[in-house]
């Protein structure tokens, strides 16, 4: 891969937050900066800033005696990022209902596209268009702050490799909730879709917990 002088980066940072998404770096893994220099064609110190980003956003993490790591989280660290991320998403639904109510279009496709995709069984579809479903809702909120909150808790690993770590068919089985939390939103209830949502993270919190220890730091 090469990379551009400009924005190099971020550039840099949007490849290894793709690669952990795409679960070809799984948590705990480490990352040396001549590895990914030599891998991209960049600069050692443009890897570096781009490593030191990502560890301020909480995808990887600083180890003793060990380097930089994709960052895992104990289950009690995962409860609390589940919880801060439901309120944030809750709230952000909320503040976009009465506009997404009044001009349903885009949502309305996104339902209907996220439907198609689960009956295909479609992962990667899925997985796009269930992240413009969230995004929708954050960009329509109107609040930046929200906005850039969501987007650094976003970053987790636990967020990123969701539809990777947890059973295929759990993660399609959620489409039901992205149903309950359109139709509110179409509705016009945003105490509904506040509470949809709530539960929609909720899911996923469980989900995640279920997982084997070995996802998890001590």
């Amino acid at each position: 891969m090469t990379i551009n002088a400009s924005s190099t980066v971020e550039q840099i940072a949007a490849h290894v937050t793709a690669a952990v998404r795409a679960g070809q770096l799984a948590p705990g893994q480490r990352l040396t900066e001549a590895e990914f220099s030599a891998r991209l064609g960049v600069s050692r110190s443009s890897v570096r800033e781009a490593f030191s980003r990502l560890t301020a956003d909480g995808l990887l993490a600083l180890a003793p005696h060990r380097g930089v790591t994709v960052r895992r989280l104990t289950r009690g660290e995962v409860d609390n990022l589940f919880a801060v991320r439901g309120a944030l998403e809750a709230l952000a639904v909320r503040l976009a209902t009465p506009a997404l109510s009044a001009a349903p279009a885009r949502l309305a496709a996104l339902r209907r596209d996220m439907d198609a995709a689960a009956e295909a069984n479609d992962m990667n579809g899925f997985s796009d268009l269930n992240a413009r479903f969230h995004a929708l809702f954050t960009e329509t909120a109107g609040n930046d702050l929200l906005g850039d909150t969501l987007a650094r808790l976003s970053n987790s690993i636990y967020w990123l490799q969701f539809r990777v770590m947890v059973d295929r068919s759990a993660v399609f089985r959620t489409n039901r909730e992205h149903v309950r939390i359109a139709d509110a939103v179409l509705a016009g209830d945003a105490a509904g879709a506040q509470a949809a949502m709530l539960a929609h993270v909720e899911t996923a919190r469980r989900l995640i917990q279920s997982l084997d220890d070995d996802h998890f730091a001590p």
